[in-house]
């Protein structure tokens, strides 16, 4: 696994550095740089081999067309199973149906980690790449991420009272707005160019719109799941920070 970048480098460092077999980083690269100069010391702190390489080289290697002259080589993060994180103590997860662009997937564990949620869920087929822990800026390195099937993830929160809400706007569904929310509960998001069907619909306990006012009637995906996860933590875990 690569990771690319000064920030998802330096948290990884920070989180996990005993994952981290070596670091890449571009010859020549200014030292004065603050985040540099801590991924060089806390590097060097942990044991951790550095080596230093022409930027050409870094750009060869680079997945992410952008490394900012840095790539650290980690070991794969132990995975957490969907059954570990429905049964922690009240549970807020976002379940991400399918998405075409894994900067949209990054940005969702942004906010998803920024606001404190216990973890992501991913269906099977969609991977944490470089990409997506560049796009994180280095939530990926916080914040539980798994992979397990919707229908089966649905069916399982409900065995353990975990209420399930689409972000869609169904004919029937709630305005964000006037919503109520309450922990436990796993939100679902759908893809950038395919709503999440009437089968989920018929599976889930509510469903939630976002009331719109301007003429385009659409959000980005990444953007509406920000919104609908800002509300329900203002309600629930945003509640106890002064």
């Amino acid at each position: 696994m690569q990771i690319e970048g000064r920030n998802p480098v330096l948290e990884s460092l920070k989180s996990s550095p005993q994952l981290i077999k070596k670091i890449l980083l571009e010859k020549n690269i200014t030292r004065t740089n603050e985040k540099i100069k801590e991924i060089i010391h806390i590097s060097r702190k942990k044991h951790i081999k550095i080596e230093f390489i022409k930027k050409y080289l870094l750009d060869k290697k680079s997945k992410t067309k952008n490394h900012q002259g840095v790539i650290a080589i980690r070991m794969k993060k132990p995975i957490i199973t969907f059954e570990e994180l429905i049964k922690q103590k009240n549970p807020f997860l976002i379940y991400i149906r399918e998405a075409l662009y894994e900067h949209n997937i990054g940005a969702i564990i942004r906010t998803a980690e920024i606001l404190g949620l216990t973890g992501v869920i991913l269906p099977p087929k969609i991977k944490i790449t470089s990409q997506i822990i560049r796009a994180s800026m280095g939530a990926t390195e916080y914040i539980n991420i798994t992979n397990y099937n919707l229908f089966q993830a649905i069916k399982l929160a409900k065995e353990y009272n975990i209420e399930t809400i689409a972000i869609e706007r169904f004919p029937k569904a709630g305005k964000l707005t006037q919503a109520k929310f309450q922990l436990p509960v796993m939100l679902i998001i759908g893809g950038e160019d395919r709503a999440l069907s009437q089968e989920i619909y018929k599976k889930v306990d509510r469903s939630i719109m976002i009331p719109m006012k301007g003429k385009i009637n659409s959000l980005n995906m990444s953007v509406a799941s920000a919104i609908v996860i800002y509300e329900v933590a203002k309600q629930t875990t945003l509640k106890s920070i002064k």
